[in-house]
């Protein structure tokens, strides 16, 4: 695996910690990894018919991360009290904004890549 697809699969184990800080700052550098132009040519190289169930990252598999992460988000919102002041619930709001945005970030970047990836 190539040292910048190790990198977004750190990322994306990052995602998926326990800590929302954590949870967080990953998802800056997440952003920050999809936009590289070396990161998207290692998910397109891994992600085409040859190289499929070699075990590498591709596209559907950082997306399934992605799905986990959101997941992850969605139970740390739902084990919160549920009567609290409106600050909390805008800022629950906001959160789950940013959580949003960042998957709707990914699935337009995967889909510039015209067809090399279904997601």
């Amino acid at each position: 695996m190539s040292l910048v697809l190790h990198d977004l699969l750190a990322c994306c184990r990052g995602l998926e910690n326990d800590k929302a800080t954590e949870r967080k700052k990953e998802t800056e550098r997440f952003r920050r990894l999809i936009r590289s132009k070396e990161v998207i040519q290692e998910l397109d190289r891994t992600s085409g018919a040859k190289a499929k169930g070699s075990g590498q990252l591709t596209w559907d598999a950082v997306f399934r991360f992605l799905q986990r992460f959101v997941q992850k988000e969605t139970e740390s919102m739902q084990s919160s009290k549920s009567n609290v002041t409106a600050t909390t619930m805008a800022t629950r709001q906001k959160k789950m904004a940013e959580t949003c945005s960042l998957v709707k970030f990914f699935i337009r970047y995967a889909n510039k890549r015209k067809g090399k990836v279904r997601i």
